[in-house]
């Protein structure tokens, strides 16, 4: 098969229903993975894996940053410092969530099987379809915190 006649949908159904697999347009909704997977792969189910993980990748550091924030923009030091502590709890509970995924993901490197692809699929998918609202309201506390400081009661050197 030529890379010009591939196409992900229907490649993605095999795996699929071998898998139970989440639906395709759901991972597109989550993971955007048509925009990583445009060639036909050898190993698909590998491949969808590993644009799962890059998203998860991508929230995993947020947060990490969030519970380290040495050298992070002065924006993420002014909205953490009026964050409750649940929220606090909850960036790390997302964070410990996240690595353990990643953890995961690094180990499927290591030695390919089909099947473990499969398994993390399902299970990162699950664990998103919980974490995605969690995230959310976190970005949603920082978002007001940030307004809350730019509000023009509190003028700084250049107010």
């Amino acid at each position: 098969m030529e890379d010009e006649d591939f196409n992900l949908t229907t490649a993605y159904d095999k795996p699929k229903q071998k898998y139970a697999l989440p639906e395709f347009n759901k991972l597109l909704e989550d993971f955007d993975i048509e925009k990583t997977i445009e060639k036909e792969p050898t190993f698909l189910v590998r491949e969808v894996r590993r644009t799962i993980n890059e998203k998860l990748s991508a929230y995993m550091h947020l947060f990490e940053t969030l519970i380290n924030p040495t050298t992070t923009p002065m924006f993420i030091f002014s909205a953490l410092r009026k964050i409750d502590e649940d929220t606090k709890r909850k960036i790390k509970d997302v964070y410990q969530k996240l690595s353990k995924l990643q953890i995961n993901a690094i180990k499927l490197d290591t030695i390919y099987s089909e099947q473990s692809e499969a398994e993390f699929i399902n299970i990162a998918f699950n664990e998103w379809q919980n974490l995605k609202e969690i995230i959310n309201r976190i970005i949603e506390k920082f978002e007001e915190n940030i307004e809350e400081d730019i509000s023009p009661r509190e003028r700084g050197y250049f107010g």
